[in-house]
C-alpha cells in the first residue's frame, strides 16, 4: 500500500470521497466515508465490504483513487508555475523591449 500523509489527506478529503463515490457507483455513501476519514486501511476495509472485493482489490481501487487526487494537485501546481514562469517572462520582454526602444 502507498504511504499518504494523514493529514493531507484529511485536508483533501471532500475531494477523495466526492471521487470515491463516483468511482463506486454511489455504493458507498459520504456518511462511511466520512467516518473513516484520512485513514486510508479502514478505507480499503469499507471498499473490501461495500464492493465484495478482494482486500488487494480494494487496495488497488483505493490507491487510485488518491493517486488521481495526488495527480490533480501535482497538474494544478504545475499550472500555477507555468504562469508564474510567462509572467516573470513577459516582464522581462517588455523590459527589454523599453530598453531597445529608448536607444
Amino acid at each position: 500500500m502507498m504511504n499518504f500523509d494523514k493529514d493531507a489527506l484529511i485536508g483533501k478529503w471532500k475531494e477523495v470521497s466526492t471521487l470515491a463515490q463516483k468511482t463506486f457507483n454511489e455504493k458507498i455513501s459520504a456518511a462511511e466515508l466520512e467516518k473513516v476519514k484520512g485513514n486510508v486501511n479502514m478505507m480499503v476495509s469499507l471498499v473490501e465490504e461495500k464492493l465484495g472485493v478482494s482486500k488487494e482489490d480494494a487496495q488497488k481501487k483505493v490507491e487510485e483513487i488518491l493517486t488521481k487526487i495526488n495527480q490533480h494537485d501535482l497538474k494544478s501546481k504545475a499550472e500555477a508555475t507555468a504562469g508564474k514562469v510567462l509572467e516573470t517572462a513577459n516582464t522581462l520582454f517588455d523590459v527589454v523591449k523599453d530598453k531597445i526602444t529608448k536607444k
